[in-house]
């Protein structure tokens, strides 16, 4: 049996390395069936152009057909693109239900990430903002939504603000406006977690609010003393909103949860799947530079391996 795994050097070449595919004592085998394309993370190390193998959201089936998704450990967290994998016991597998999509199961990944900040409050916060409407935050604001939250979406797109409406978020607005907010929110989820981001998430917060950093901060101009002021004087909460960190049990959790909610119609998917496309690398090259070329037309897209 071929194992064959998508591998990139830079966004211009990409190949499959193909290896005998042998499974440990104790792991499970499955056959891919789905697997999503990440336009955040997945780019991000692409673009650094060492050789990688992108990919950590993954549905497959075992020998005797039934389909599970994947949620792994983080020691098996990449090369989720390929044909054929195995999970050790350290991975999550969740079972899919007969009449479940399987070309939607990856968005469970993504609600699992937006989910995560609302494990960490006591209480349900009256209103939320989200900052940043790329698939982790469309489904972090629909997800605070359908929890009875006042929420509002942040992103400089207007064609992701657009795309925010047809998924039920009613109140979103560019950057700009959510910096000239003052003390109206009790939750900030950040996926972006840039200087400005930071700083206006601080003075958006009402005080004793928190804010969870669900994107991977980056490098800034914004004084340490700044933020650590505001958050000293109004005892402010900045968390990290890494899924990893979180245990896996509430992940099992927030992934049932998810499910459910899928299967019930209370998620708006199908406008966030821009393309399905066979495990040809034409085809997925084309779909990675249109997602790094393109992300006002390409959100997210899936690599059907049935096919």
């Amino acid at each position: 049996m071929i194992q064959k795994t998508l591998t990139f050097q830079g966004l211009s070449r990409l190949f499959f390395t193909e290896s005998e595919f042998s499974l440990p004592d104790g792991w499970t085998k499955l056959t891919m069936d789905c697997s999503m394309v990440s336009p955040g993370t997945e780019l991000f190390c692409i673009r650094e152009g060492k050789t990688c193998m992108p990919g950590y959201i993954m549905t497959g089936h075992t020998d005797d057909g039934k389909h599970w998704f994947v949620f792994p450990s983080m020691q098996e967290s990449s090369g989720a693109h390929c044909n054929l994998r195995g999970l050790s016991p350290e991975s999550l597998l969740l079972p899919l239900p007969e009449d479940f999509p399987l070309e939607l199961a990856g968005f469970l990944r993504f609600i699992n990430i937006g989910m995560h900040p609302f494990n960490n409050v006591g209480i349900l916060p009256d209103r939320v903002a989200v900052i940043g409407l790329g698939p982790v935050g469309n489904l972090a604001a629909q997800t605070a939504h359908l929890f009875g939250c006042s929420v509002v979406g942040v992103d400089p797109s207007e064609s992701r603000r657009k795309l925010a409406r047809e998924c039920g978020i009613e109140a979103v607005i560019p950057p700009l406006e959510f910096e000239a907010l003052e003390r109206e929110f009790e939750l900030v989820i950040d996926t972006v977690s840039a200087s400005s981001t930071l700083k206006a998430s601080a003075r958006a917060l009402k005080d004793n609010g928190s804010c969870s950093m669900v994107g991977i901060v980056k490098p800034g101009s914004l004084p340490a003393s700044e933020l650590c002021t505001e958050i000293w004087n109004r005892n402010l909460l900045f968390r990290s909103g890494w899924e990893m960190k979180n245990p896996l049990s509430l992940t099992e959790r927030n992934l049932k949860r998810g499910m459910r909610r899928i299967l019930d119609g209370s998620y708006v998917l199908r406008p966030l799947l821009t393309e399905i496309v066979k495990p040809e690398l034409s085809e997925i090259a084309r779909i990675y530079r249109s997602l790094a070329e393109q992300p006002d037309k390409y959100f997210c897209c899936a690599i059907d391996w049935r096919a």
